[in-house]
Formats: C-alpha cells, structure tokens, sequence
C-alpha cells in the first residue's frame, strides 16, 4: 500500500482521485435505477440489455471524435461540465418518475446523452492522469484511480439497492443527481496543466490519424481488441445482474444492489493489489493472468442458483475483470505518444461502448436460454481469445 499512498500525496492527483469516488457512485446509482426501472416497466431481459445499449452505441460513435476535442480544450473544463451534464440528466429522469409520467423511450433518450458525456469523461480522466504523475507510476495510478471508483462502487451499489427497495426507484437517481454534483466540484481543485494541444489539422484528418497510429502499432492493436473482447462479453454481463437477482436468484431490487456490490468489492480489492505493485514491469502476465481469471469466474458464476455463492463469485469475477482493465489501461497509455494521447483514449473509449451494445446480445439470448447460458457463452469466449493472445504480448510488449 505504500505506493498507493505515496500517489495520493499528490494533491492534484488526490482531487482526481475523489472525483472517481464520487463520480462511479453516481455511475452505479445510475445503473442500478435503470436496470431495475426498465425491468419494471418491460418485464423483459432483452429491453434490459437494449437501454444501456443505446449509451454504448453512442460512445462508440463518438469516441474518437471527443479524443480530438480533448487535445483541443481544456481538459479539467471539459470534465467538469461533463460532471454536471450527467447530473442534470439524472435529475430529469428522476423527476419524471417522481411524477408518474416516466416511459420507457425516457430512459433511452437519457442514455444517449449519457454515451455523449461518457465519451468525454473517460478519456478525459486518463490524459489528466498521465499530466499529474511521472511515466513510472502511471500503473499505479491507474490502479489507483479504479480503487476510488470501486470504493464509491461498494459504498453506493447496496445502498441505492436499498433505497429503491425501500422508496422508489426516482430516489436512487436522486442519489445519483447527489454524487455528481459532488464530483464536479472535486474537478476543481485539480491543479495542473490541462490546456490543450496546438493542433493544426482538421478534426476529421486527426480522427483518421489516430486510428493510423493504433492501426500500425501491433501492441496497441492486440491491447485495444482485448479490451473490445472484454467489455463486449465480460463487463456486458453485468447488465444481465437485475434479471439474475429476479429470475435466477429470487430476489428484489436489494439482491440486485448486492450483487453489484460484491462485484464492487471485488474490484476494490484487485486494484488495491494491484496499485501495491508499483511500477511492475511484466504487464503481459498481469493481462493475461487476469483475462484468464475472468473467464473462470464468469463461468462459475453462471451456474450458480445460490445468493450467497453467486456474490462470492460476483466478487471473484469482477475482481478479475478490474485487474484486466486497469493493466490494459496502463499499458495502453506506456504505449501512446504524449501528442497522440487524446486521439487514441478516445478511440480506446469508444472499445468501452461495446459494454453495453455486447448487454443486447446477451439480454437476446437470454430471452430463449436464460441469463446464465448467455451469460456462460461470454465466459467461454473471453478464455479462448486471451489464450490466443498470450503469445503475442509476449512478443510485443516490452518490461515498461
């Protein structure tokens, strides 16, 4: 742990790293509330999958654009409005509720403006970090930084739970409205230089530029298209959690509010692990290690019929998935030049998109096997491709 908290004596990296406290409780109030809500209101896994979906298909739509806006703005301007963008689109939602005149075609309008505010953020967040901490420690910050979002990810994840179980589904996005503004607030006091990069070309030419650069770099190839597998059938699971607690598990909005809480902790506690390693060099076995995990806890996770194993191997799963993206992370960020950071997050954000486009390919599935099998058919996948790619990073990527 010393490490991490050699990290967190930076003051400006300390704000950052509130700000993903409190930034992923509002992400998980989010997708606690829509998941139980659209659930609620369709009685269907497939429209389960399909709502977030729509914020998926708008990051990857835009992602690569909003990396060339970030090297052409001020990036903590940028993640401050985006903070309070988020906010604002979780209050209206709440309203809506509130007043009992929330529809279906509600929630998929907010989520497309969650697509276009997320594909800011995220890259946002890591060109702010590589600007904050020396080369050497970028791992560790990484790790870091996804331990804030896992601490607020624990903390929120029961208690929204709770709260809707308990008062209504419009007051876990009031929460969410809560936390937001909380975490724009911590952009701030982040002190540093975030101005943007001189740029001289137009902003069609630097899109198709990035994707030239990623596209002649083997390393960066290999990273990317893992990172594409794991969020189109791992992290995509999770959209699956509200129709496992009801249907699997027997449980109300608390269990599904467990379940992602003990997936929390688990990724709480492979960051802190893995921000405990310091600069560690052999990144191709943290991936592949990792990716391996993954698949073997999502499979187990599957079969499971119990509520107290499933939030052990909820944890499991999760914990694995964590540690894979936060080296995936790092590695992409060694493997970027400072002038094309911008452009290539944005494109590498855009992979996280997949997430929720890969919830409509399981909720379809799910709708004539049932959410473990589709669940299953990820798993199964994700170990056959990371085997795969074991001996190319192995070739490409160097001891960084």
């Amino acid at each position: 742990m010393r490490n991490l908290v050699e990290t967190l004596k930076l003051p400006a990296y300390r704000w950052l790293w509130f700000n993903s406290v409190f930034g992923s409780a509002r992400l998980i109030a989010v997708f606690v509330a829509r998941g139980w809500l659209v659930l609620t209101l369709t009685d269907s896994p497939f429209w389960v999958g399909a709502a977030p979906a729509v914020r998926g298909l708008t990051q990857i739509l835009l992602g690569a654009f909003a990396g060339v806006m970030l090297d052409r703005v001020d990036r903590k301007t940028a993640l401050f409005w985006v903070e309070i963008g988020n906010s604002f689109v979780a209050l209206v939602l709440a309203i809506l509720i509130l007043t009992g005149q929330i529809a279906l075609w509600h929630v998929f309008v907010a989520a497309f403006f969650e697509g276009v505010l997320i594909s800011v953020r995220w890259p946002a967040i890591n060109t702010m970090i590589v600007s904050v901490v020396k080369k050497e420690a970028v791992l560790n910050a990484s790790a870091a930084q996804m331990l804030g979002f896992n601490l607020g990810n624990v903390a929120a994840s029961a208690l929204v739970g709770v709260i809707i179980a308990q008062f209504g589904v419009e007051y876990g996005y009031f929460f969410a409205v809560g936390t937001g503004v909380i975490s724009a607030i911590c952009v701030l006091f982040v002190a540093g230089n975030f101005q943007p990069i001189t740029q001289t070309i137009a902003v069609s030419a630097a899109v198709k530029e990035g994707i030239t650069y990623i596209w002649q770099s083997q390393i960066l190839l290999w990273l990317i298209t893992l990172g594409f597998l794991m969020s189109f059938l791992g992290w995509s699971n999770l959209t699956m959690l509200p129709v496992v607690a009801r249907d699997v598990l027997a449980g109300d909005a608390s269990a599904f509010g467990y379940l992602t809480g003990a997936g929390a902790l688990g990724s709480l506690i492979s960051t802190a692990l893995i921000a405990s390693l310091g600069d560690y060099k052999d990144k191709t076995k943290l991936v592949i290690t990792s990716g391996i995990l993954t698949s073997a806890g999502i499979l187990a996770f599957s079969f499971s019929t119990w509520l107290a194993l499933s939030l052990v191997l909820a944890g499991l799963m999760q914990a694995a998935l964590m540690a894979f993206e936060v080296t995936l992370t790092a590695s992409v960020l060694l493997n970027t030049t400072d002038e094309m950071q911008g452009r290539v997050q944005g494109i590498y954000t855009q992979v996280f998109g997949f997430t929720w486009v890969g919830g409509v390919f399981l909720g379809g599935i799910a709708e004539y096997t049932g959410a473990p099998t589709a669940i299953a058919i990820g798993g199964a996948a994700i170990g056959a491709v990371v085997l795969l790619a074991w001996r190319p990073l192995q070739r490409l990527m160097p001891m960084t």
